[in-house]
């Protein structure tokens, strides 16, 4: 695999590169496949019973996953080889989190958010406490506890074992790549484990935390709160969907349980896609996945959400991708071509934040390309930057119960890539070109907005529907 593996680096890195504008569909295929999304190399290592021996097996396979992800600087990439020496010959030493931990880091100094350690690494296989938290604009706030703990819904939390939720999110700042935004996304497991707390330095025990802040009456309070040791088998949850009511029979309650009146974008907890009537004639097409979901593939939902604009011509447009965390932007490419002209010029609110992220960004991309100043982006930064690497595979270190994605393929949305050697190709056949995904209006989500039962970019939009209401009426 090592040779073959080089024979394509050098063949990337030749003039003979073939052009894919010239390719048939199917040599097209196959030439992208080769070059973007090779697999990892072979043999993986096995999983044994001894953790030391497992640990040692995994960190000695790991030691080739610079050659594969493009992501690097040269100085990183010379940086991760030398701490993946380092870990070769310490990894039979280390905890379980200290190992994770390790890993992680490796991965962050490609400074690129799709080189990264599989969630999951961080949320099962070691201690958690039995509650959620979520990062508002205004503060990190619990929004899922368990039974025992349902005393602590709607609780901020500004320190955790004495050191302040900012300060805990700079010392984790190296186990993660990209932006800041997408960074502390990526953290939110972590504030919740004891354990891999503790392997950063940042609390001091494996079992337990101690929480203290305000509790949602306005009081201040401070708890110790035992973690459960959780297995591989353990249930997660999508970080991005807690702010959605717990479902019927969870081992947690969400604040939003039982609550009624839900705004649009908390009624669907159970769905990806969403489209219903939104306030003063708006129509509300919530899109969280750029894929096929349980309730419908993608095409067919996107295909009826252009024909209810189309027959229903509403004075405005949202599309919420606050939630999509990506996918296949080949799924959604067309429908962000159609909908400016399906809408008839009716503005087109796009909804984001740091969650919005990989094929998600694509596709927002994707309809500021094509509609222009028709569409208006509401809402927070997207969780990337504009010039990003992804594609690519994943390391499995079975052993540790960690994965870690190399990326190969390079995006730039915001000017032209013309390095054919790196340049995912696709892009040529689906092109985006803007200038900027910043919000044109800023409509960040605060945890007084979400327990009002309020959401800003709704408010937003409302807000300047009425401008232009009035502006037209002096005209």
């Amino acid at each position: 695999m090592r040779w073959l593996l080089a024979l394509l680096v050098a063949a990337c890195a030749s003039s003979e590169i073939p052009d894919p504008s010239t390719m048939d569909d199917a040599t097209f295929d196959r030439e992208l496949a080769a070059r973007f999304q090779y697999g990892p190399p072979e043999p993986a290592p096995e999983e044994v019973a001894d953790q030391r021996a497992g640990q040692i097996a995994d960190a000695a396979y790991l030691a080739r996953f610079p050659e594969f992800d493009r992501a690097y600087s040269p100085s990183a990439r010379r940086e991760a080889q030398r701490l993946l020496a380092l870990l070769q010959r310490e990894a039979g030493d280390l905890t379980h989190e200290q190992f994770v931990l390790r890993v992680a880091e490796i991965a962050a100094l490609a400074d690129n958010g799709h080189t990264s350690i599989g969630e999951n690494a961080f949320k099962k296989n070691t201690p958690r406490l039995p509650l959620r938290t979520y990062e508002f604009a205004d503060g990190l706030y619990v929004v899922w506890a368990a039974p025992e703990l349902t005393g602590l819904l709607g609780a901020r939390i500004d320190t955790i074992d004495g050191r302040s939720i900012s300060a805990l999110h700079t010392g984790l700042r190296r186990y993660s790549g990209g932006t800041d935004a997408h960074r502390v996304r990526m953290q939110s497991a972590i504030l919740e484990s004891p354990a891999l707390l503790q392997a950063a330095g940042l609390a001091n025990a494996r079992d337990a935390l101690t929480f203290r802040g305000v509790l949602a009456n306005g009081a201040a309070f401070e708890r110790r709160i035992e973690a459960q040791q959780r297995d591989r088998s353990a249930w997660v949850s999508s970080s991005q969907r807690l702010l959605f009511p717990t479902w019927e029979g969870a081992p947690m309650q969400g604040l939003m349980n039982g609550r009624t009146e839900l705004p649009i974008y908390l009624r669907h907890s159970s769905n990806l896609f969403s489209l219903e009537a939104a306030p003063e004639r708006g129509l509300y097409i919530g899109l969280s996945h750029n894929g096929d979901a349980d309730e419908s593939p993608i095409g067919v939902f996107l295909e009826g959400a252009l024909t209810r604009v189309r027959s229903e011509r509403p004075a405005y447009v949202v599309i919420d991708m606050r939630m999509n965390g990506g996918g296949d932007y080949t799924t959604t490419y067309a429908f962000a071509q159609a909908l400016p002209q399906a809408a008839n010029g009716a503005p087109i609110y796009v909804f984001t934040s740091a969650w919005t992220f990989s094929a998600a960004i694509t596709t927002v991309a994707a309809l500021k390309t094509a509609g222009g100043d028709q569409v208006i982006i509401v809402g927070e930064p997207v969780g990337d930057r504009l010039d990003f690497w992804a594609e690519g595979g994943t390391f499995d270190l079975p052993n540790a119960f960690v994965q870690v994605h190399y990326a190969s393929g390079r995006h730039i949305y915001n000017g032209p890539c013309r390095d054919r050697a790196t340049c995912f190709w696709l892009n040529d056949r689906y092109p985006v070109r803007v200038r900027t995904l910043e919000p044109d209006i800023a409509a960040p989500l605060t945890f007084e907005a979400y327990r009002a039962l309020r959401d800003p970019a709704i408010e937003a939009v409302l807000a300047d529907q009425a401008r232009r209401r009035s502006s037209a009426h002096t005209r």
